[in-house]
């Protein structure tokens, strides 16, 4: 993995949002926005009033999506110390176990990775990371994030009972 080699020379990897994914999803939106106004508008009963209100809520939407591309920060930042998403430090230490859930259809959902932690014997959720936060793949994350708890974790005396650590 030449993004361990180097996290091991010490250089943060800064991660973006997917602005393919997004602008996919913009566009999907988008169309069937048109469609659903096309559909409403072809029927007797609809008035014109009906109609801004149904333009006007088709075009929050598709707006929601588009904000997300007007993000120029990192969603993510992984470092030897640990791994910074949205602001939010966790050391490699403090993941318990992390989780890739993947859609059966991918239409509008593309996956989320799950990152736990521990606190007072307790599986906890600490991030839900959606695909459009990371310009990796969801799976090389996860085994980015594998292989940096492996390397740079502090092995505890919970190794036997760490999923993380012990695949």
């Amino acid at each position: 993995m030449d993004k361990l080699a180097k996290l091991k020379s010490f250089e943060n990897i800064r991660l973006m949002v997917n602005r393919r994914l997004i602008f996919s999803n913009v566009l999907m939106t988008l169309a069937l926005s048109v469609l659903i106004y096309l559909v409403f508008s072809h029927l007797k009963g609809v008035t014109g009033t009906e109609e801004i209100i149904l333009l006007i809520f088709l075009s929050a939407v598709v707006l929601r999506p588009v904000f997300r591309l007007l993000n120029v920060q990192p969603t993510m930042e992984l470092s030897t110390k640990g791994i910074s998403y949205r602001g939010d430090f966790q050391t490699w230490q403090a993941i318990y176990e992390l989780e890739l859930k993947t859609p059966r259809i991918a239409i509008f959902y593309y996956g989320r990775l799950e990152l736990y932690t521990t606190i007072k014997d307790k599986k906890e959720l600490v991030w839900d990371i959606s695909a459009y936060d990371s310009e990796m793949a969801l799976s090389d994350l996860a085994e980015l994030i594998q292989a940096c708890v492996l390397e740079f974790g502090e092995q505890d005396q919970n190794f036997e009972t760490n999923p993380v650590l012990s695949s």
